[in-house]
C-alpha cells in the first residue's frame, strides 16, 4: 500500500450542491416549456418522466470527492460532474501552479489535465501544491539514481 503524503476530502456540499441546482433548473425549464405547450397535463407528464431520470443520474454520479497524493501519483474526484482521475508521477512532464487550478502536462501526448482548487480552502491548496512539489522532487531523485 502506498504511503499517503496528502489527502483531503472535499465536502459534499461544495461538490454536489451546484450540480443539484443545475439539475433542478433544467427540470423547471422543461416543466415550464411543457406546461406552456400542453397545460397542466404536459407539466405533470414532464415531471413524471424527468424526476426519476434526474434521481437516477444523482444516485449514479454521487460519491466521494477527494484529492490524494501518494508515492504512486496524484488522484482526485473534485465534483459531481467529474470522473476519477489518476496520474502516475512518471507520466508528468510539467506542472503549472495557477491561482485557482493546477495543470498537469502529460509526457507523451502533451495533454493538459486541470485540477481546480476551488473545492479546497486556501491553506489546503497551498499544502497540496507543496506536497506535489515534494513528491516530484523525490521521484526526480529516484529516477536519477537508477
Amino acid at each position: 500500500m502506498a504511503e499517503v503524503k496528502f489527502q483531503y476530502t472535499i465536502p459534499k456540499a461544495k461538490a454536489e450542491i451546484p450540480a443539484l441546482i443545475i439539475l433542478l433548473v433544467i427540470d423547471f425549464i422543461g416543466w415550464a416549456f411543457h406546461f406552456g405547450m400542453f397545460s397542466w397535463t404536459g407539466g405533470f407528464i414532464w415531471l413524471g418522466f424527468s424526476t426519476p431520470i434526474l434521481l437516477w443520474i444523482y444516485k449514479k454520479r454521487k460519491g466521494d470527492y477527494f484529492v490524494k497524493i501518494d508515492e504512486n501519483g496524484v488522484s482526485w474526484r473534485e465534483n459531481f460532474f467529474s470522473n476519477y482521475v489518476f496520474i502516475p508521477w512518471n507520466y508528468l512532464q510539467r506542472i503549472d501552479y495557477l491561482v485557482y487550478e493546477i495543470n498537469f502536462m502529460l509526457k507523451e501526448t502533451a495533454q493538459v489535465v486541470s485540477f481546480g482548487t476551488s473545492g479546497l480552502t486556501d491553506d489546503k491548496a497551498e499544502e497540496l501544491k507543496k506536497a506535489i512539489s515534494d513528491m516530484v522532487e523525490i521521484n526526480a531523485q529516484k529516477n536519477t539514481h537508477v
